[in-house]
């Protein structure tokens, strides 16, 4: 059995749920692409399905009167299960009579925008909707709702006009006494995923995601990666690779500085501290010295400036740069330091 949750379920007790049920389809909002149509208690839903390893889908219901509209609801979901990898399908809820004509022109709108992500598709109606509008739609995957008495047990099965087959049926919203929606699996097809080069990202995209904040963090992140069927030492690695390359050196020069200013320790501790940040604490303590000791020649210029003049060739080479820049009063190490950073950029 596979239940229907939103909003108007309230806080669930999911790890009770996850004994009693064979997966959820959790509603992500209602409407077109705007924030405060999102469904309050999606997040929390979907985060306790991936921590408890629950198999769920996702629900969308329509107000579309248009195509244009139908993708802008597509463009919904999407971003609300943008870091997410649902098992079942996302099902367009389609079922206000006053939109009944368009209905299967905006069915095919969203379907093809959640296809087109690389997600599996699929049509919830009630029984008498589908016969009346969505007779012969074109659906891989059919959820219909046919309660009968609504006593919370399964009764007459829906009936379809077009003979087409369903895969859920929805027989009541008044499971366990709590006002829910429940549905019997009438075809287990629906549990069968598409192929992982469909569904899956990469590992840099899926970095790209976590740095982003869109997996969360700690233990959280980590549960939501393996839900997702991602390894989650992989991505962190990546993840880890990608800040501290994004990590901006600063010149010999501007750390000897903030030395001088005491934001580097002293000592052994300095040391490893520069070291652990990437710098040459030779070049680094060298310039600290010079800068310290002033006197007649000390350098009119930044070691940056005179790494990029010898870089351009002012400097002269070998024997003769160290010469020249030594006489200038400046501590060719620092600049060579300097000069080697700015030509690995």
């Amino acid at each position: 059995m596979i239940i229907d949750v939103s909003e108007h379920n309230g806080v669930l007790n999911w790890e009770s749920l996850k004994t009693q049920i064979e997966g959820a389809i959790i509603r992500c909002g209602y409407g077109s692409n705007i924030t405060a149509q999102d469904d309050k208690y999606w997040a929390r839903n979907v985060s306790e399905c991936e921590r408890l390893g629950i198999p769920y889908g996702v629900y969308l219901y329509s107000y579309a009167a248009t195509e244009a509209a139908a993708r802008s609801e597509a463009e919904h979901v999407l971003r609300l299960i943008s870091g997410h990898n649902p098992e079942l399908p996302i099902f367009y809820d389609l079922e206000e009579a006053k939109y009944g004509t368009a209905a299967r022109a905006n069915y095919y709108a969203f379907e093809h925008e959640i296809k087109a992500a690389g997600f599996r598709c699929g049509l919830y109606t009630g029984e008498y909707y589908y016969n009346q509008y969505m007779h012969g739609t074109a659906a891989d995957y059919r959820w219909i709702a046919k309660y009968g008495t609504n006593n919370g047990q399964p009764q007459k099965k829906p009936t379809l006009s077009d003979g087409a087959n369903y895969q859920l049926w929805q027989f009541t919203s008044k499971w366990m006494n709590q006002n829910m929606d429940a549905s019997e699996i009438i075809d287990r097809s629906v549990f069968a995923t598409t192929t992982a080069a469909a569904v899956k990202k990469s590992v840099d995209e899926i970095a790209a995601e976590v740095i982003a904040g869109k997996w969360g963090n700690g233990t959280d992140r980590k549960n939501r990666l393996q839900a997702a069927g991602y390894d989650y030492n992989a991505v962190q690695a990546c993840v880890d690779s990608k800040l501290s390359a994004s990590v901006k050196k600063k010149s010999v020069d501007e750390v000897a500085r903030e030395v001088i200013a005491g934001k580097w320790g002293s000592g052994v501790d300095r040391r490893n501290r520069l070291a652990a940040a990437g710098y040459d604490y030779n070049a680094v303590q060298s310039r600290v010295n010079a800068l310290l000791s002033g006197g007649s020649k000390a350098p009119s210029k930044s070691v940056t400036e005179i790494a990029r003049e010898v870089i351009a060739g002012k400097w002269g080479n070998g024997s003769e740069r160290r010469r020249r820049i030594q006489a200038a009063g400046y501590d060719y190490n620092a600049v060579q330091s300097e000069v080697n950073r700015l030509l690995k950029r």
